[in-house]
C-alpha cells in the first residue's frame, strides 16, 4: 500500500470525522473535504483518488449512517471527479457544470436508494434530510448562545422553513456544489503549486466573468416571478439564486484585482472578505458589482492600454 493511499485516506477520513463531530466544522469546514482527493488524483493518480474516497465512504458508513454517507459521498464524489477533470485540462466553466450535473444526479439516486432502503417515497425521504439537517443547525445555534427567544421561534418555524428548503433544493444543491468548487479549487491550486505539481492554466482567477449569456438567465428568472403561478415562481427563485451565486464569485474576482491592483495588506484583505462573508449588504453589494460588470466592465478586461 503505497505513502500517498495512506496518507492520503488519514487525511480525508480526519476532515470527515471533525465534520462529523463537531457541528461548526462541518458548516465551514466540509467544503474542503474534496482538496485530498484533487491533490492526490494529480500527485498519484486515478487509483489512488478512487481507493482514498472508497475508503472514506466505508469510513462513513461506519462512523454515521445513510444520511451522512449521502452528505459525505457527494463531497466525496465531487473531489474524485474535479481531480479527473482538472488533470484533463477541462475549461473551468464546463468541470464547474459538469460538477453541478454530477451532483445533482448523485443527490437524486442516493435520496431514491435510501428510499429503497427504508420504504419510503423520494419526497418523504428528501423531507427526512432537510428535516435532520435543520435540526442539527438549531443544535449548533443552541451551543453557540443564541438567545432562548430566537431559539423558540426557529422551532416554532421548522415546518415553514422545511416547506421552503425542499422547494428550494435544487438552487441549493447547485449552489453548495458551486462553492464547494470555488473554494477546493483555490485550496487545491494553492497546494499543488507549493509541490511543483502540474496545474491547469485557468489563468488570473481574478479576471474570470461569467458568460454573457447569463445575463438571460437572470431576466427569465426574474419574470417567472412576477407569474401567479407557485411553480414558476419556485422556479423563478430556484434559477434566481443559482445566478446570484455566479454573479457574486464575478464580484469577488473583482474586488480581489482591485486589492492587488492598489496593493491592500493581506491583513487588511482578509478583513475585508471576512466583512463581505458575515454582512448580506455587503455580500448583496458585491453579487451587484458583479453583475454590473457585464455592462461596465471594471477591470478593462479586453479593452487595449492607452499610448503612453
Amino acid at each position: 500500500m503505497s505513502k500517498d493511499l495512506i496518507t492520503g485516506t488519514l487525511i480525508t477520513c480526519l476532515a470527515v470525522t471533525v465534520c462529523a463531530l463537531v457541528p461548526i466544522a462541518g458548516l465551514m469546514g466540509s467544503v474542503f473535504i474534496p482538496v485530498p482527493l484533487i491533490f492526490y488524483r494529480i500527485k498519484a493518480g486515478r487509483p489512488t483518488a478512487r481507493l482514498i474516497a472508497l475508503s472514506a465512504a466505508g469510513f462513513v458508513l461506519l462512523l454515521g449512517g445513510r444520511l451522512e454517507l449521502l452528505f459525505f459521498g457527494e463531497l466525496l464524489l465531487i473531489g474524485v471527479l474535479m481531480g479527473e477533470w482538472m488533470e484533463r485540462r477541462w475549461p473551468l466553466e464546463r468541470m464547474a457544470a459538469a460538477v453541478c450535473g454530477a451532483a445533482a444526479l448523485a443527490a437524486a439516486a442516493g435520496m431514491w436508494v435510501l428510499g429503497l432502503f427504508t420504504g419510503r417515497g423520494l419526497f418523504e425521504t428528501l423531507s427526512e434530510g432537510v428535516r435532520h439537517n435543520l435540526e442539527l443547525t438549531l443544535q449548533l445555534y443552541r451551543e453557540i448562545g443564541l438567545s432562548p427567544e430566537q431559539i423558540e421561534f426557529l422551532e416554532g418555524s421548522l415546518d415553514v422553513i422545511q416547506q421552503i428548503m425542499i422547494g428550494m433544493m435544487p438552487a441549493l444543491v447547485i449552489g453548495s456544489t458551486l462553492m464547494t468548487v470555488w473554494v477546493s479549487l483555490l485550496t487545491a491550486r494553492q497546494l499543488l503549486q507549493r509541490r511543483g505539481l502540474p496545474v491547469p492554466d485557468y489563468g488570473p482567477l481574478d479576471q474570470w466573468k461569467a458568460p454573457e449569456v447569463l445575463v438571460w438567465g437572470v431576466i427569465a428568472s426574474g419574470l417567472l416571478l412576477l407569474l401567479p403561478s407557485l411553480a414558476a415562481k419556485t422556479v423563478g427563485l430556484n434559477g434566481l439564486m443559482i445566478f446570484m451565486l455566479v454573479y457574486f464569485f464575478q464580484g469577488i474576482a473583482i474586488v480581489t484585482y482591485f486589492l492587488r491592483k492598489k496593493q491592500v495588506p493581506r491583513a487588511a484583505r482578509m478583513v475585508l472578505y471576512g466583512l463581505i462573508a458575515i454582512q448580506q449588504l455587503v455580500m448583496l453589494a458585491v453579487v451587484g458589482v458583479g453583475f454590473f460588470d457585464t455592462w461596465f466592465n471594471f477591470r478593462k478586461i479586453g479593452k487595449p492600454l492607452a499610448p503612453g
